[in-house]
């Protein structure tokens, strides 16, 4: 009889054994896919991160182009058989929203890979880029373009903004993926 509760309690811890054999086996191909997944959902942060500020960069540098060739603005306005200084808000309106329009999709491909801390910075990157098109465009279609104050306070939130968002996503990307 001792016998039979012998080959019963090793029955038992065999399939006890196999059970959990099977259950840490489980688990481990689970780990593993959670650190894939974080390797691949990290590497394409890293991307989508770069290519914001890239294009960040462009086009705040194209702001500050257009802003900065105001002279070029004024002669073309005021030499335009026509209404000139109506060109020149429609060329001013046309071109600034293209500009937000490229740096916004890059904005939007952040957002849609997250964590939330970034996600908060891009939204005040997009309350920065809304305020320095506005600026461009204050005062637009008159002699008093550019709106020199405006366009210096939307700077200050431009530059505020992106430094905002290259702290959030450099803290993002320090962090290793762990299950």
């Amino acid at each position: 009889m001792a016998q039979q509760w012998g080959t019963v309690v090793a029955a038992l811890i065999g399939v006890g054994g196999a059970f959990g054999g099977i259950f840490l086996g489980r688990r481990q191909v689970t780990d593993q896919a959670a650190v894939e997944h974080g390797q691949w959902l990290r590497g394409q942060r890293q991307e989508a991160y770069v290519a914001l500020l890239e294009a960040w960069d462009t086009g705040v540098k194209r702001f500050d182009e257009r802003v900065e060739n105001w002279e070029d603005e004024h002669y073309a306005a005021e030499n335009f058989e026509g209404n000139g200084w109506e060109e020149s808000e429609k060329s001013i309106y046309h071109r600034t929203h293209e500009i937000a329009e490229t740096v916004q999709r890059a904005i939007e491909r952040v957002e849609l890979l997250g964590p939330k801390s970034v996600d908060d910075a891009s939204v005040r990157l997009t309350d920065a880029l809304g305020a320095l098109k506005d600026a461009v465009r204050s005062k637009a279609g008159g002699e008093e373009w550019p709106d020199w104050t405006a366009y210096r306070e939307a700077t200050e939130k431009t530059d505020a903004a992106r430094r905002g968002f290259l702290m959030a996503s450099r803290e993002t990307m320090r962090a290793a993926p762990r299950p």
